[in-house]
């Protein structure tokens, strides 16, 4: 039985609380409201599928969880890729780049490019430079002297500095701002929710059944047949090499353990 001292945020079902520990009810008593309002239509959703109460709190909390933290990491991820399309469009003069992505993309992949064939072109003419530099210092003895003195190491030293400020006027010092848009693929809120519960959540006999069966009832899988069902986590949840855990220690701890 539960402590009765023990205010719970949301009503679950009293078959559930019932037969709750006490230390996962009291850690459902402090989450905020609308994890915890998630959670118990989860539940209330799963009555008939056999899952004990505990394990029943602790499947719902991670599903829940996991919708919450996908949905974060989306907003998060949104708001960088403005960020960088507003600094993006500044570069151009384009100060509307958080709003308008897709023309701040446009100026800053055609500024690049033409950066890079201004580039190009530079390198190919400072080439040319000193070849003629070391040219006319090859044989400005020879030539007359009215033509040497316009050719002297002062007069070559200057239009070389002016070519060098030239150089970094034009080089390219950031990054494509764009270039891992894309990558790092992040886990679905599917994928999240299977990767803790087979892995967060403690080992026990029959949990392929029940994690098929809440899967199956929570319209996370369409999957008919556990052995289905586990091929496809198989293949779907590899195990991470780092495994985000944002529940805090306490719930870490209520987790991995099969009361």
């Amino acid at each position: 039985m539960i402590n009765r001292g023990v205010h719970l945020p949301t009503e679950l079902p009293q078959q559930v609380l019932s037969r709750l520990d006490p230390k996962l009810a009291e850690l459902y008593s402090q989450i905020p409201s609308a994890l915890a309002s998630r959670i118990a239509v989860l539940v209330r959703a799963a009555l008939l599928d056999s899952v004990r109460p505990d394990r029943l709190l602790k499947y719902a909390f991670l599903h829940a969880s996991a919708e919450q933290f996908t949905r974060g990491s989306e907003v998060s991820k949104q708001h960088g890729v403005r960020s960088k399309a507003e600094l993006a469009g500044a570069l151009h003069g384009f100060d509307a780049g958080y709003s308008d992505m897709a023309e701040a993309k446009r100026r800053y992949r055609q500024g690049r490019r033409a950066r890079q064939q201004v580039k190009a072109s530079f390198e190919a003419a400072m080439e040319s430079w000193r070849g003629f530099e070391a040219v006319a210092q090859r044989h400005r003895s020879e030539l007359p002297e009215h033509l040497q003195s316009r050719l002297s190491d002062e007069t070559l030293h200057t239009v070389r500095r002016i070519y060098q400020t030239v150089g970094i006027a034009i080089v390219i010092d950031e990054e494509d701002l764009f270039r891992d848009e894309g990558s790092g693929r992040e886990l679905s809120e599917r994928a999240q929710t299977y990767v803790w519960w087979r892995f967060v959540m403690a080992p026990y006999r029959g949990k392929w059944n029940d994690m098929h069966k809440l899967a199956y009832t929570w319209k996370i899988s369409p999957a008919e047949s556990v052995t289905y069902f586990r091929t496809v986590i198989d293949r779907m949840c590899k195990r991470p090499s780092v495994i985000t855990y944002p529940f805090g220690k306490a719930w870490d701890s209520v987790l991995s353990e099969d009361s």
